[in-house]
């Protein structure tokens, strides 16, 4: 029996299979770095909460890490908050100066003084 498609057929299947098993053990390429445009910048604190969501923070009672995370603000202005103590209500923020008006109107209905 003489099959003249046999040898040409069988050199363009092994080429198919060798092409196919070198193509999957190559290792992936390495992602590209992101350019200083495309990168996603993350914020030094988490974002301020949004309102109604949570009780308001006890400016009183928490402490300066509490303070920072759920207020979203520094933990130097967190400390400062922490260092006035006690506050007999939270525009005391404004009256001992540890908050400007702008900081306290952003941040009023996220405080307590208890």
């Amino acid at each position: 029996m003489n099959t003249p498609f046999l040898p040409p057929t069988l050199g363009f299947v092994s080429l198919l299979l060798g092409t196919a098993l070198s193509l999957g053990a190559q290792e992936p390429a390495p992602p590209k770095p992101a350019s200083a445009r495309e990168a996603k910048v993350l914020p030094a604190v988490p974002p301020a909460r949004s309102k109604g969501k949570l009780k308001p923070v006890d400016i009183n009672h928490a402490t300066k890490e509490e303070l920072s995370f759920m207020l979203g603000i520094e933990v130097a202005l967190a400390a400062r908050i922490v260092a006035n103590r006690p506050y007999k209500t939270k525009a005391d923020l404004v009256v001992k100066k540890v908050f400007t008006m702008d900081q306290y109107q952003a941040l009023r209905n996220q405080v307590a003084a208890r």
